[in-house]
């Protein structure tokens, strides 16, 4: 082996770990702010649930017990929308209560 070759290998081995643990960083990055996401998103759905069958309070109630923050609150007739906050992330949810005559 020449003595100019010693360690060549070196470098070419730095970089492709380099490269690996960059996409590792980036993937978890990705994964956790798709959790957050889907916390946030079922966060809202329960609050807008809470909501259409208790009202605004129990829809900041249920909210809050999912750490997330109830930042609006609509009701029309039979509709709740509820916008919540959970870690940075706004997700918006809507529940509609449906009245059935008595069988």
């Amino acid at each position: 082996m020449d003595s100019n070759e010693r360690g060549a290998a070196l470098p070419l081995v730095a970089l492709a770990l380099a490269l690996m643990l960059s996409s590792v960083w980036i993937i978890a990055g990705v994964a956790e702010r798709a959790v957050d996401r889907a916390q946030a998103q079922s966060a809202a759905d329960a609050a807008a649930l809470a909501g259409v069958a208790d009202g605004e309070g129990a829809a900041r109630r249920v909210a809050g017990s999912n750490d997330a923050t109830l930042v609006s609150f609509a009701q029309e007739g039979n509709e709740v929308v509820v916008t919540v906050v959970h870690d940075g992330v706004r997700a918006i949810a809507r529940a509609e209560r449906v009245l059935r005559p008595p069988d």
